[in-house]
């Protein structure tokens, strides 16, 4: 029994051994990554859960107890520099009759107050629009403004965000409606330039400058797309101004806007230049069918007439003349030459006299009226001959032809066959290098 005994006590003695040598290695093993952890915590700063609310609460009490927000950071020091940059969210309809356009941006403005500076690792300020009314803000107003306001769905768009360093980041969205002094010389060919104007109201430059932020200040979501208009060209600059009261900082975006010329081919340019076409098909229609070239020439006025018309209602009433003002200027004038050149034509066939027409085309019959005399050549000066029957329908042709006043009245139709299209060739020539010329603006 003895023997059993002292047996299995030589047997348990190397067990334990390697049981503790095995618990000391664990404990070893986590004492080395608790050292690890906590020195490589102590190089990082807390996150903002370790911050205590209470502490984070009495620290901002603190940090406002002696700040006055109707002091401009560096009071009586240098001016204060406030960088700004823009996103633009939206770029909204341009309208012509009330000179004006919209668009929806981000605003952000960032400048640096020493009296917000604190120690990050030890505290933390919350990004919140509750502490607007607590510090101090630029009194930035947009000098073109028509309509503005603020966005609050579901709760105010703005944006307050405060860094270690006493910077400050304040962003807000805004929809404006701004005015654009619009020119309209070389309508719809023209160019637009609208901007966008920031100014301080109450601050000089000797205590407020504002500046464009050097990277990227103007950015937008996509590429503009407008109804008749696409933005060519943004530019941003300085425009400081000088009033009586004093020199104030201002700021300025600049925007480029080319008119699209596809909804004016399809509705003005294209029928208005059919329409005088149409006009000089009187000049083939036989000179005696009078309703049928009257008729003709007084549609295309009427029509010309009314597109004028349509074309202003939509610009504002300016005193001066317009490109498509000259446009349907000169096609007016076409169509009214096709009427009076029929005029000139009447007129020499009232010469030859009505009462002898008639005689001759009632011997002729009814189909003498559908004669085309146009196409003839020029017939040689000869008199009528005496009596002429009913058959003989040429032969009365001829002797109408024959007669000097219609031979001058089928020369007018002649002439203005060749000298209308080629003084509206001419027109066009001269019309479109001058409208669709770019101005150099810089």
């Amino acid at each position: 029994m003895y023997s059993f005994i002292s047996m299995r006590g030589s047997l348990l003695k190397p067990m334990v051994c390697r049981m503790l040598i095995h618990a000391l290695l664990i404990l070893a093993t986590l004492m080395f990554k608790t050292q690890a952890q906590s020195s490589t915590e102590g190089n990082q700063p807390p996150s903002h859960d370790a911050h205590d609310m209470k502490s984070t609460t009495g620290f901002l009490d603190v940090l406002l107890e002696n700040y006055d927000r109707r002091m401009r950071p560096n009071f009586d020091g240098e001016p204060t520099t406030i960088y700004v940059d823009m996103h633009i969210s939206r770029f909204d309809t341009i309208k012509e009759v009330s000179m004006d356009f919209g668009m929806t941006v981000f605003l952000r403005m960032r400048w640096n107050d020493p009296r917000l500076r604190y120690n990050m690792t030890s505290q933390h300020i919350p990004p919140s629009a509750f502490m607007l009314d607590k510090i101090w803000i630029p009194d930035l107003f947009f000098t073109n403004e028509k309509v503005a306001y603020f966005h609050d769905v579901t709760r105010e768009n703005i944006l307050l965000r405060f860094y270690p360093n006493g910077d400050v980041l304040y962003s807000v969205r805004v929809s404006l409606t701004l005015a654009c002094q619009m020119k309209f010389e070389k309508f719809p060919m023209d160019e637009q330039h609208c901007y966008l104007e920031m100014e301080s109201y109450g601050y000089t430059t000797r205590d407020l400058n504002f500046e464009w932020k050097k990277d990227k200040p103007l950015t937008n979501d996509t590429i503009f797309e407008l109804q008749q208009f696409k933005v060519t060209e943004t530019r941003v600059n300085k425009c400081d101004k000088l009033y009586y009261t004093g020199n104030f900082t201002c700021i300025k975006v600049n925007f480029t806007l080319e008119r699209e010329l596809g909804y004016y081919w399809l509705i003005i340019f294209i029928p208005s230049f059919l329409l005088v076409l149409l006009s000089w098909v009187s000049f083939w229609i036989n000179p005696f069918a009078s309703p049928a070239r009257i008729s003709l020439c007084i549609t295309a006025v009427l029509t010309i007439t009314t597109q004028a018309i349509g074309v202003h209602e939509a610009l504002p009433k300016v005193s001066y003349v317009t490109a498509i003002d000259v446009w349907m200027a000169l096609c007016l004038i076409f169509v009214t030459g096709a009427l009076f050149e029929y005029a000139c034509v009447n007129h020499c066939l009232q010469r030859f006299g009505k009462n002898r027409i008639k005689e001759l085309l009632s011997r002729a019959g009814a189909e003498m009226a559908l004669v085309d005399l146009s196409n003839s050549s020029e017939p040689g000066r000869m008199g009528f001959k005496g009596q002429t029957s009913v058959a003989d329908t040429y032969d009365i042709e001829s002797q109408i032809k024959e007669h000097k006043e219609v031979v001058q009245a089928l020369r007018i139709d002649r002439f203005s066959r060749y000298a209308f299209p080629m003084a509206f060739i001419a027109f066009n020539i001269v019309y479109w290098p001058v409208t669709l010329m770019k101005e150099d603006t810089h």
